[in-house]
């Protein structure tokens, strides 16, 4: 992935550990230095309270309830469990093999997108990168519904259709099996390798490709022995994300996987979590996977961190384009638009219309249309409407909150030097390690009992968001401190402003463009934040996420179509502001930025984190 990665400056007069040279040149005098020093001390202790409240204080319960006996002592014997209990080993085996196989599908389909919309000439390519970001805004859950309004072996809508015109007496697909999960989180997973694969597609120095074949190599020897070795680091960062989330992630295999008694890690946590509560069990079960997932991410870590490939030159030179020829072309147009087609178009096109039906076991027609009944009928329940306002609320507050933290530790990353600087990066990107059933888990044991009693509450939620978010502020915030010169904020404190005027007037506006980017990004994620929630819900403090899980619980399609319209809506306004401000750089001419792939631009901020 670091081939992909344009270069960002580096802070003005910062060293390697992206230290400020302010305190070593010159600078206060003594009583000013010592006055500084403590300044630095007491905003890093804050910073320290922070991660520790959002994050380490409940992991660090999740590992100490895992070792505490019935009589409150210490014990290994909790373990013990993963022998006893054959459903919790093949809750865990069932995540591993449905994660290998969400990454083998991700490939297939990640890998020819990225290749065929980034080095061919095939028609309608801006569009197909376009589609491919423009799946962030959509929840894998809210898929997942559309596609049993699809498949569903008994009135999905494909299947229907296909019995009847081959005559077919049963459904042709099942869409709840395992081999469902692995399709429907292929088709939202994808764009993990698309993205960081196309990046680095469009950042390698052509001059590469073309020496080789001045010598010789066939256009596939090239492929095999240049391109395929520069953007492996990319491939391999990205199957190694999927992998990780398709082996945590929640919604869909809770909505396909009920039905056939197929659980995962957390969906048996949730169930764990159940009147009467089994606490160390699920604080057991939690452990394993947090050590697994911690060794893929040093894994990614040591396999494409330590890796620089300068083949990118300060200028990018004009790639060559592979040319497809007609019959090229048109199959590789086929491949895209069937991927946009399965990803976006039928699963949030059925839930569309289903939202216009008055009810759904009649044929589609005029005489099951309703244009506004089944929207009145979200939005004229209370609970609903709460829910809306809770997830605004805490979307909004837990991205300030994270952003605020995020701001904090950048500063001290960028602008003051101490050998501590070097955890910050890794703590603030410690949530990515974390699934969120297990944060979830952490959280309720930390926060939910005495002294505390957050248990059911916003704030508990609002620190779940607020945690979770970290990563993505900090990446865009490190990213953006990075490119303000020291001198400017010094500059403003020799006038005599005070820390806090010189963060109002000059620090802060000059990092409004990632700011806002991060911000906006954060507050999709979290505006749709279900695997977190879900557990911390306890029937008060509903969000829009736990409404729907629960309404498509209870089989209300039409309802979960209406308010799945609504949430995309936003989700995709929010977005495609959060890309244009993105994929706006200063001074770039507009024709460069036509050719630069929004996936770029997405993908930069988090790449130079990892």
């Amino acid at each position: 992935m670091a081939v992909s990665t344009p270069a960002v400056p580096a802070a003005s007069g910062t060293d390697a550990a992206g230290t400020a040279p302010s305190h070593r040149r010159g600078g206060p005098p003594a009583g000013g230095r010592r006055g500084t020093a403590w300044f630095d001390r007491g905003m890093r202790l804050v910073w320290a309270v922070a991660v520790l409240a959002l994050i380490g204080y409940p992991i660090a319960q999740v590992f100490g309830q895992s070792f505490v006996a019935d009589d409150g002592g210490f014990t290994f014997g909790n373990y013990a469990l993963l022998g006893q209990e054959p459903d919790l080993v093949r809750a865990i085996l069932n995540s591993l093999w449905i994660a290998a196989g969400t990454v083998v599908g991700s490939l297939l389909l990640g890998l020819p997108v990225a290749w065929l919309a980034v080095r061919t000439d095939m028609p309608l390519r801006r569009f197909f990168r376009g589609s491919a970001v423009l799946t962030f805004a959509a929840p894998s859950f809210i898929a997942a519904l559309g596609w049993i309004l699809l498949l569903g072996p008994r009135n999905g809508l494909l299947n229907t259709a296909l019995m009847g015109l081959f005559g077919l007496e049963e459904a042709p697909f099942d869409i709840f099996t395992p081999w469902g999960i692995v399709f429907v989180l292929s088709l939202f997973l994808y764009p993990l390798v698309f993205l960081p694969v196309s990046a680095a597609l469009e950042g390698i120095d052509p001059a590469l490709e073309q020496a080789a074949a001045s010598l010789g190599a066939s256009r596939w020897r090239v492929l095999r022995t240049v391109t395929f070795p520069v953007i492996a680091p990319a491939l391999i960062a990205g199957s190694i994300l999927v992998f990780v989330s398709a082996a945590v992630i929640f919604g869909p295999v809770a909505i396909l996987g009920a039905p056939v008694g197929f659980q995962t890690i957390p969906t048996v946590l949730l169930s764990l979590m159940q009147f009467p509560p089994r606490i160390e069990a699920a604080a057991v079960i939690s452990v394993p996977i947090l050590v697994i997932i911690a060794g893929l991410l040093v894994l990614q870590r040591w396999l494409t961190g330590g890796k620089r490939f300068t083949v990118i030159g300060g200028k990018p030179g004009q790639q060559d384009v592979t040319r497809l020829g007609a019959g090229g072309r048109a199959l590789g147009l086929t491949f895209c638009s069937a991927v946009v087609l399965l990803s976006i178009v039928l699963p949030f096109g059925v839930l569309l219309v289903t939202s216009f039906r008055e009810a759904l076991g009649r044929p589609l027609g005029w005489d099951n249309f309703t244009l506004t009944g089944n929207y009145e009928q979200v939005f004229g329940r209370p609970l609903i409407t709460a829910a809306m306002g809770n997830s605004f609320v805490l979307a909004v507050g837990g991205t300030v909150l994270a952003l605020a933290v995020a701001l904090l530790a950048a500063w001290l990353a960028h602008r003051t030097r101490a050998h501590s600087n070097a955890l910050i990066a890794p703590v603030m990107a410690a949530p990515l390690a974390f699934p969120g059933a297990v944060l979830g888990i952490g959280l309720i044991i930390a926060y939910a009992g005495t002294p505390f009693g957050l248990g059911g509450t916003l704030t508990i939620l609002l620190i779940a968001y607020a945690g979770s978010a970290l990563p993505l502020s900090y990446a865009y915030v490190h990213a953006g401190m990075g490119q303000i010169g020291a001198e400017v904020e010094e500059a403003s404190r020799s006038l005599g402003a005070s820390w806090v005027r010189t963060w109002r007037r000059i620090t802060v506006p000059l990092l409004r463009p990632s700011l806002l980017a991060a911000g906006l990004l954060n507050f999709v994620l979290l505006f749709r934040e279900l695997e977190m929630s879900v557990f911390l819900y306890t029937g008060a403090n509903p969000t829009v996420a736990t409404v729907l899980y629960n309404l498509a619980s209870e089989s209300l399609y039409q309802r979960v179509g209406a308010l799945s319209v609504v949430i995309l809506l936003i989700n995709i306004v929010v977005t495609v502001i959060a890309m244009r401000l993105l994929d706006s750089r200063p001074g770039e001419s507009p024709s460069r930025r036509r050719r630069r792939s929004p996936s770029v631009a997405l993908n930069t901020p988090p790449e130079e984190a990892a």
